[in-house]
């Protein structure tokens, strides 16, 4: 690693066919008030749609940014996977193509997200890694269910980890990044193999996270989605903890085997008003407004015996 390298971050952009939104994202990126040496590693995962291919094309004349062309589409895993691998700086971060960065000159009135988040790595050994909160865009506006700080414990109890995790490269490559075997949940699934890769190595496994909203999640059905996938959740999970039993079987004071861990983790998997409940805990207007947005009601069966 190069000194310009040191303390620099590559933002990770694989794209299939969503030449559509490709080119917001990227200068999301590009337009961010970035005070340390960065780089975009768009990789076109076997993109066949002509839209698509002159986005990247266009993409690739802006400053600061690299494409890595994979000859056919190998999967959003995969994709993720070779942008990591062929980034030049210490600090990784994953923009999907159809979503993008805050531009918002009030929110960055304090410095740019991925500035603080390298700045919070540089300076805690035992952080794990940094996250935002992620705005929803396009079909639907307002924060995601999930926008309050991760923790080591939640994330072993499967709660959300969003996209926008600001890693170091080295710890990425060490946990063997994203697995392609585990289709949808990725980002949790990632989250844990770097959890878990540092805990075998008796590193600490803070989180921290910065506000924001500094990430925005495009809601649309415009281009297929991993979200979207026809997937059975407790086999995802299970090929998690299969790979990870002794950080479970730690961290959850179990001594079982991975079929019973994932099951159980799949029943205790935050229902909405968990999710909402944990956000009031971090910032009760924010809770406030999501409940307001979504038309969230309490409702019982005992509603009709009038129980106060």
């Amino acid at each position: 690693m190069t000194i310009a390298d040191s303390g620099g971050i590559s933002f990770v952009v694989p794209c299939h066919n969503a030449g559509d939104y490709l080119i917001e994202a990227v200068k999301s990126v590009v337009e961010q008030p970035l005070r340390r040496p960065h780089e975009v590693v768009i990789v076109d995962d076997g993109s066949d749609d002509d839209t698509t291919i002159k986005a990247i094309d266009t993409c690739a004349d802006l400053p600061g940014v690299r494409v890595v062309r994979l000859e056919q589409r190998q999967g959003h895993h995969v994709a993720r996977n070779a942008g990591v691998a062929a980034a030049r700086m210490e600090y990784v971060m994953q923009v999907d193509a159809d979503d993008r960065l805050a531009t918002d000159p009030h929110l960055l009135t304090e410095g740019s997200y991925p500035d603080r988040a390298v700045e919070t790595l540089e300076s805690d050994a035992d952080t794990a890694f940094v996250h935002t909160m992620s705005w929803m865009i396009g079909a639907f506006e307002g924060f995601t269910i999930s926008s309050y700080p991760c923790r080591e414990d939640l994330v072993a109890r499967k709660h959300h980890v969003p996209t926008s995790i600001v890693c170091r490269r080295a710890d990425a490559l060490e946990c063997g990044l994203y697995d392609p075997k585990v289709l949808k949940w990725g980002d949790w699934a990632f989250a844990v193999n770097l959890l878990a890769s540092r805990y075998r190595r008796g590193a600490g496994n803070n989180i921290h996270c910065v506000a924001g909203p500094f990430y925005e999640y495009r809601v649309h059905s415009r281009v297929e989605r991993v979200s979207d996938a026809a997937v059975s959740e407790l086999d995802m999970t299970l090929l998690v903890v299969e790979k990870n039993l002794d950080f479970f079987r730690d961290r959850l004071d179990r001594n079982d085997g991975a079929a019973e861990i994932a099951l159980d983790l799949l029943g205790q998997k935050p229902t909405r008003l968990d999710d909402l409940l944990h956000m009031a805990k971090f910032d009760l207007h924010q809770a406030q407004i999501v409940a307001e947005q979504r038309e969230f009601s309490l409702s019982s069966p005992y509603e009709t015996l009038r129980i106060p």
